[in-house]
């Protein structure tokens, strides 16, 4: 218990510097100025989404925090979006126009989560903003298709308990097999997770398994959202038919750094198949690929390469120029954090700072 309340006062303070920082960058017009120098040099900025759950729904999501959107959020990116910048279309790609004083923004999603369709496909067509969902081609139509959901599920419901079993009893017995400790600050869901992502995901789930075998006589687990599903190819094609794209996230999600050549080879061709078997030609984007986790380098950018693809895109900040290298082409995780303040309030400070001061910071480092 102490230490939860040590993590929640440095949390506070974090979060009280934060805002006061972005605060004076928006004050001394830093923020605009960096608007408007990604607006008059032509580049691109891709924004990465992957989740928009119903304002309601948050408590019950169990996906990372800094992958969810919450409904009300997304409307107000749009409505901004709208207003001070340029949204392109997917086959717009990098072919820049003449540069001018609003930013060009391509907005993406990953994974292929139900709630795209259902909830943020419908607010895009508001708008008249297209976007291109790279999925997951293997698992199109799978409820709980993914590890972090349900690790992270657990670990809030031993969290918020009384349980005997603590986190680190559910992984002992991968930190005997393998040899890799848990790190400190565990508890945290973002270090667990990146802890979690050296290990083969059915060595994960089969962990998880037996901690929820050990709990469910004794505490209720945190079930699934009703969104926790991935979408069907009907769901897909319908989201082509309403001017969209969709794109490869690989077969499975493997996180293709640590996989075998042959493996990565794999992951790519059987993923731009079934786009080209199931998807409508025409709107398909095969070619396309974003990495799972933006996990890439050298060896599985010549792979991607060699099967086809001619767009891979990172989760690395920046912007996307006419001379960047057309498979590793910078992106923007946008969240919560990245559109609210800590009361939950829209806050245009915040998403100037996370949309355009950051990338292009990055850009020029």
């Amino acid at each position: 218990m102490k230490h939860h309340m040590q993590v929640d006062m440095s949390m506070s303070l974090r979060q009280t510097l934060r805002h006061a920082y972005l605060k004076a960058l928006s004050t001394s017009g830093a923020l605009k100025m960096a608007k408007q120098k990604i607006g008059t040099s032509g580049a691109t900025l891709v924004l990465t989404l992957h989740r928009v759950i119903p304002d309601d729904a948050i408590e019950s999501c169990r996906s990372p925090r800094g992958m969810v959107l919450r409904e009300s959020a997304f409307r107000s990116l749009l409505d901004y979006l709208s207003e001070h910048a340029t949204c392109v279309k997917p086959e717009d790609n990098y072919h820049q126009e003449e540069s001018n004083m609003r930013p060009r923004v391509l907005i993406t999603f990953d994974d292929g989560w139900l709630d795209n369709f259902t909830i943020a496909a419908p607010l895009l067509a508001q708008f008249g903003i297209s976007a291109c969902f790279f999925a997951v081609t293997g698992y199109a139509g799978h409820s709980q298709p993914f590890w972090p959901e349900r690790a992270l599920g657990l670990t809030r419901v031993l969290h918020d308990s009384t349980s005997p079993i603590s986190i680190q009893d559910v992984f002992a017995h991968l930190v005997d097999k393998e040899g890799i400790p848990l790190p400190p600050g565990a508890l945290q869901e973002e270090v667990l997770l990146n802890w979690l992502k050296q290990f083969r995901p059915e060595t994960i789930c089969a962990a998880i398994q037996n901690a929820e075998r050990h709990l469910a006589s004794s505490m209720t687990i945190l079930q699934p959202d009703i969104l926790e599903r991935l979408m069907t190819w009907e769901e897909m094609r319908a989201l082509t038919r309403a001017g969209h794209s969709v794109g490869s996230h690989t077969s499975t999600h493997a996180l293709l750094t640590h996989l075998t050549s042959d493996e990565v080879s794999s992951e790519l061709t059987m993923s731009s198949t079934k786009l080209q078997r199931n998807m409508m030609p025409e709107h398909a984007e095969q070619y396309w690929i974003a990495y799972p986790n933006g996990f890439t380098d050298k060896r599985v950018r010549e792979l991607t390469a060699r099967c086809g693809y001619h767009y891979g895109f990172t989760t690395m900040p920046g912007l996307w120029h006419k001379e960047s290298e057309p498979l590793a082409i910078p992106r923007v995780n946008v969240w919560d954090g990245s559109v609210l303040s800590p009361e939950g309030n829209f806050d245009e400070s915040y998403l100037e700072y996370a949309l355009f001061f950051r990338p292009l910071l990055a850009d020029t480092l």
